[in-house]
């Protein structure tokens, strides 16, 4: 409840932008949907914008136009909603957290993970933040490649699918 009246407060002042930080967290999939309605028509009603940080991507599926997957405070795919998750061509985090979704038809007995931890946030690292954790991981990967378009209306940080350094 206290969730809800917060949203609420912070929509009665009406908006330009709306940053909303989890604001499905804890709830039930009634309320969330719900909510998610709420806010919806409050956005066309009020013509306001939404930045929904969120890692629940049923959520991002079923409220954006377009998504950016961060990993370690940098953006390492960008993209129209539809583009990204109708793609097989993935950044190799992008492709764990989907592999980390349950499936209903599966035999599978546990969840995949991501390998290894997160980078200290106090450390800078040279090149692709993910590297330590990716199982594609080269020597290329000791400098940022920066965004590389893949398709319309998609963009990956990622040299696997940087075709200037392919040798």
């Amino acid at each position: 409840m206290k969730q809800r009246i917060v949203i609420a407060i912070a929509l009665a002042c009406e908006p330009k932008l709306i940053l909303a930080d989890e604001p499905t967290t804890a709830l039930d999939v009634t309320i969330q949907a719900q909510m998610l309605g709420l806010i919806h028509d409050l956005q066309q009603r009020l013509n306001t914008a939404m930045i929904l940080v969120t890692h629940d991507l049923g959520v991002v599926a079923q409220t954006c136009e377009k998504v950016a997957v961060m990993y370690a405070g940098q953006c390492v795919e960008y993209g129209r909603v539809e583009a990204v998750f109708d793609s097989q061509t993935l950044h190799p985090y992008t492709r764990g957290l989907f592999n980390a979704i349950p499936k209903l038809d599966g035999d599978a007995q546990r969840l995949e993970t991501i390998e290894g931890m997160i980078p200290d946030p106090s450390v800078k690292i040279e090149g692709c933040r993910f590297a330590q954790r990716c199982k594609f991981a080269t020597q290329r990967c000791k400098a940022d490649p920066g965004m590389i378009q893949v398709a319309p209306d998609h963009m990956i940080r990622c040299h696997l699918f940087d075709k200037r350094t392919e040798g």
